[in-house]
């Protein structure tokens, strides 16, 4: 009996001994496969360029004053999107072609399209339009500079008539004007009735060589949400920060695997530029320039291309803050105090006034100096003195316009 029962015992301890060896190995090869990871990240932000490594740990004031937009002195065939460093060269794209704008929400992806249109708004030759199916909410910067089609049957208008009359009759000038087309929503593709997206498809695959451009906005790269007969129109894509490789393969397709993954950049505003020959070459991390919708609110559009419907010019009227005095004259009532107007602000005061008629909420003083990049004490002066101006409410989150104000300023 005991004979039996030290053998049980032996083969117990050997399915034992089995089973912890099994385990060890498993806990071994995870950890070295842990380990792996880890080496290989180190060696991959290794790789990664300083300047890179630097942008991605400056707070955002900082990014937003190291490479904010600036205008030029003079207007060149190309527009600057981006620089290689806080003092590196800039990187300049052709506007005249279909340009695709990739990003998640926050990316940078609207500031990109906003530096374009800036562009597109100081030259004397090209002439702008905003579209956006949302009751124009992303597009409300573009307003009273160029048109802005904020439904979705004014889209469809508009598309069925560059089929039918404008590309024919661009087609018959020796030196058509240039347009450019500004989309940030990509849901339109998917909104847009049969008809309405083949007219879309004829304006992108005819429309370059007469003038008409896309400038195209994706925050959501998939294989469903932009027809491939579209998407492989464009020859300029500036793909900013994506969550996933997927979303990468859907918009740099394998150029993924050559080195080129938007999916690993390390902040929001570096963003890698592909063109038919970049594409040739290894990729580069640039860093696009930052141009708040406020700032772009406040510029002056110098080309000749405005409709009379969109270029009523904005005034900002200040009433006085005291009550109206009325006097006892013969049959005359008394009149209200005059105050100052826009005619009496600086420039700063005008840029802030225009970022809060922009954002769709209150906004504070570190807001405001993000969007104007500049120091958070000079954006708190600003709100300040239009407060004191009675220009400007202080809310509980925040300052906003009045909505007198804005009724007075329609």
């Amino acid at each position: 009996m005991k004979v039996y029962l030290c053998l049980a015992a032996a083969v117990g301890g050997w399915f034992y001994l089995r089973h912890r060896l099994r385990t060890w190995k498993a806990v071994r090869d995870a950890r070295r496969a842990i380990d792996a990871g880890k080496a290989a990240k180190s060696r991959e932000a290794a790789r990664r360029a300083l300047t890179q490594r630097l942008h991605a740990l400056l707070p955002d004031t900082a990014v937003s004053r190291l490479f904010g937009w600036t205008p030029e002195r003079r207007i060149r065939p190309t527009v600057r999107v981006a620089r290689r460093g806080p003092f590196g060269r800039y990187e300049r794209i052709d506007p005249a072609q279909h340009i695709l704008v990739v990003g998640f929400t926050g990316s940078g992806k609207s500031s990109t399209l906003r530096v374009l249109a800036a562009w597109a708004f100081a030259s004397p030759r090209w002439s702008l339009e905003a579209w956006d199916g949302k009751w124009g909410a992303s597009v409300r910067a573009y307003r009273g500079k160029c048109p802005v089609l904020d439904t979705m049957d004014a889209i469809e208008a508009r598309l069925r008539d560059l089929v039918t009359r404008e590309l024919p009759a661009r087609a018959l000038m020796a030196e058509p004007p240039h347009l450019a087309i500004v989309m940030d929503e990509s849901r339109l593709l998917n909104e847009l009735s049969s008809a309405a997206l083949r007219d879309l498809v004829t304006v992108i695959q005819t429309g370059r060589e007469l003038g008409v451009h896309l400038w195209f906005g994706l925050q959501d790269p998939k294989t469903d949400s932009v027809p491939s007969e579209i998407r492989d129109q464009f020859s300029a894509k500036l793909v900013h920060q994506l969550q996933t490789e997927e979303a990468a393969r859907v918009a740099l397709k394998e150029l993924v695997s050559a080195g080129w993954s938007p999916h690993r950049l390390m902040r929001s505003g570096q963003m890698l530029i592909w063109t038919p020959v970049r594409a040739m070459s290894a990729p580069r991390v640039v860093y696009g320039l930052w141009l708040s919708a406020g700032r772009l609110a406040a510029l002056e559009r110098k080309g000749p291309y405005a409709a009379p419907e969109f270029a009523r010019p904005v005034v900002l009227v200040k009433a006085s803050a005291r009550p109206p005095v009325r006097t006892e004259g013969a049959g005359q009532a008394g009149a209200r105090t005059p105050g100052r107007t826009a005619d009496a602000l600086t420039g700063r005061q005008r840029e802030a006034l225009m970022a809060l008629d922009v954002a769709d909420r209150p906004l504070g003083a570190a807001d405001l100096a993000r969007e104007l990049g500049i120091e958070r004490n000079r954006a708190h002066d600003v709100l300040t003195q239009l407060r004191r101006r009675g220009l400007v409410a202080q809310a509980a989150d925040g300052f906003t316009i009045p909505l007198d104000r804005q009724a007075e300023k329609d």
